[in-house]
């Protein structure tokens, strides 16, 4: 009871801090393209967030303080799945046009390409075709793995920029030995976007971008597969994670389920990055006892679990069943897993089945977030990407408080797809996990994990 008091004196401190002064109009949430004609869905990518004032301490989530940065999620979201030609350049059209052509961020370098030794094109990619996903990322960032209703794994995949696969290259960053030369002199620091500006005399520059993406295996979905982003891909299962004991090399069609997409920025919040994540709208219901994200006060968050809606729906989630009332939400149900080299692929070490994940979102999804998706999803009609929502928008809002531990706003941002086990946790936020992210050496890696696997991707198994 004393810390429920304590944080609720604390609320009050921080909503006396929190008026709307400098809040952008909501008039900005139809601005569908960054550059003119604004109503209009663009390829352009928005190279900064500038409708954010960097003296201002937000602390809450607020509608007027959120909306540009949830339409700045969405203008990217849309830039980088523009289909492209095999450059990577955006091809004119409408986004919905060319659902086979690749997409803006598939030039993008994949991690193992960075820092080596890429086993899945080594092992896998030789005759795969262009466009073929290359997947080896068998479990999320924590070591769990998620399993669709259909008995199937979800998978992995991470992408970074040029610019931020330059910055690696140029300064040495590949290996661990590189990483601890550099950081002896100076501090890991990826380049920022900016856009123009002719009063100042700067030219515009592309952020630095990393992508974390998960997908499932489309299979026994019927029409319902037709609402996904799908790939063609090829998953690479090694020896100790086959049920045969041997690699293998699957090739399978793949569902986009979810999109963390963070980009840093010259405004916004600056060298925190601005972290989006987007899902598929059928991956899974809300909790039975979800919280707003503004409810930030109580020193355990979600006693007992995040509990299965009482009402079933008639929506085929893909990572919940309605007709299993019996089924455990958000527990991993796997634990010495395998792969079967045919569906469905998640199995035990006897080669029986495993039980599917039940999965629920904990967090309902800020209203302000939720009233842009709806104009977003309208204007994507006609296009596979209507059935995707923005989850929310991190950045850094406010200096570090014992609400905030990193000044992110809102305080807590999980993808259910990416991070399912993590939804309860205190460390259950974007900013606040990558703010940990270090070198293989153990120096601050300016929130990019990847670094960190320099070492790791010649050792793992």
């Amino acid at each position: 009871m004393v810390g429920r008091c304590r944080h609720l004196c604390m609320i009050v401190a921080v909503l006396a801090m929190c008026s709307t002064a400098g809040a952008v109009e909501r008039g900005f949430v139809d601005k569908f393209c960054i550059e003119p004609p604004h109503g209009r869905l663009c390829a352009v990518l928005p190279f900064d967030q500038a409708d954010f004032s960097s003296d201002f301490n937000y602390m809450l989530i607020e509608k007027g303080a959120q909306d540009p940065f949830d339409v700045f999620s969405w203008q990217a979201f849309v830039a980088l799945n523009w289909p492209a030609d095999q450059t990577g350049r955006p091809v004119d059209g409408r986004l919905g046009v060319a659902p086979k052509a690749p997409r803006v961020w598939q030039s993008f370098i994949r991690r193992p390409a960075l820092f080596g030794p890429d086993t899945v094109l080594s092992e896998c990619g030789g005759d795969a075709q262009a466009g073929t996903l290359l997947v080896g990322d068998l479990v999320q960032s924590d070591g769990s793995v998620l399993i669709d209703r259909h008995g199937n794994f979800a998978v992995y995949t991470t992408y970074a920029n040029t610019v931020v696969a330059d910055y690696i290259r140029d300064n040495g960053l590949t290996d661990a030995e590189g990483q601890t030369a550099f950081t002896k002199t100076e501090d890991i620091a990826f380049p920022r976007g900016r856009l123009s500006d002719e009063k100042a005399g700067t030219t515009a520059a592309a952020p630095s971008i990393t992508l974390k993406m998960a997908w499932r295996v489309m299979s026994g979905d019927g029409a319902a597969g037709q609402s996904y982003l799908t790939r063609p891909a090829v998953i690479h299962v090694p020896e100790e994670r086959s049920r045969s004991g041997k690699p293998m090399c699957l090739n399978v069609t793949l569902g986009l389920v979810g999109m963390h997409v963070a980009m840093r920025t010259e405004s916004g919040n600056g060298s925190e990055w601005i972290w989006a994540t987007f899902e598929h709208v059928d991956n899974a219901p809300v909790a039975a006892n979800a919280r707003n994200v503004n409810s930030i006060y109580d020193d355990e968050l979600f006693p007992g679990g995040c509990q299965a809606p009482v009402r079933a729906s008639e929506t085929q989630y893909a990572f919940f069943d309605p007709n299993c009332p019996d089924c455990r939400t958000n527990t991993m149900t796997a634990i010495d897993w395998r792969w079967a080299s045919a569906p469905p692929f998640a199995r035990d070490v006897s080669g029986e089945p495993v039980e599917h994940s039940q999965v629920v979102r904990c967090w309902d999804i800020f209203e302000s977030t939720a009233a842009v998706n709806r104009l977003w999803q309208e204007k994507l009609k006609g296009s596979v990407f209507a059935n995707y929502m923005l989850i929310s928008t991190q950045w850094r809002g406010t200096d570090p408080h014992p609400l905030f531990e990193h000044g992110e706003v809102p305080r807590y941002l999980t993808n259910i797809t990416l991070e399912t086990y993590q939804q309860t946790a205190k460390v259950g936020t974007c900013l606040g996990c990558h703010a940990t992210a270090e070198t293989a050496s153990g120096a601050p890696a300016d929130f990019v994990f990847m670094l960190q696997r320099a070492d790791q991707e010649r050792t793992r198994p």
